[in-house]
């Protein structure tokens, strides 16, 4: 094997390994994320899919967006609605109506529920890594 070859050879090996060290969210930790507040989701759904995607998963310091995509007013607060304390702590958007979007940056790791004031049968997740 020539000099190059096995210098390119190298080279390449250790491109491999410092890519299958570096977690794939951490690429794309800039990259906005939207989810679709579904259409009909002020109405109980036997499937309980009011938001899509859900759970979402991003990277640290991204911003996700909520889009109101029903002809429903909607709202988007952190917790769950059995926690009035915490509920809304971490966020919170004001009335949605059709069309209208809510964003928040994630700035640390966890899994963050979030839940429809108006609607509080409706029910989401962001899994921060």
């Amino acid at each position: 094997m020539s000099k190059i070859s096995t210098t390119l050879l190298l080279t390449a090996l250790a491109v491999g390994l410092v890519s299958l060290s570096i977690d794939a969210t951490t690429i794309f930790a800039q990259t906005p994320t939207s989810i679709s507040i579904l259409p009909g989701s002020s109405a109980v759904k036997p499937d309980n899919k009011y938001y899509d995607p859900s759970p979402v998963n991003v990277a640290v310091g991204t911003t996700v967006t909520w889009t109101n995509n029903d002809a429903t007013l909607h709202t988007v607060y952190s917790g769950e609605p059995d926690d009035p304390e915490q509920s809304g702590q971490l966020f919170k958007s004001d009335f949605m109506s059709k069309g209208k979007t809510f964003s928040h940056t994630f700035d640390t790791a966890g899994t963050f529920d979030y839940y429809c004031t108006l609607h509080p049968f409706m029910l989401g997740q962001v899994v921060v890594k």
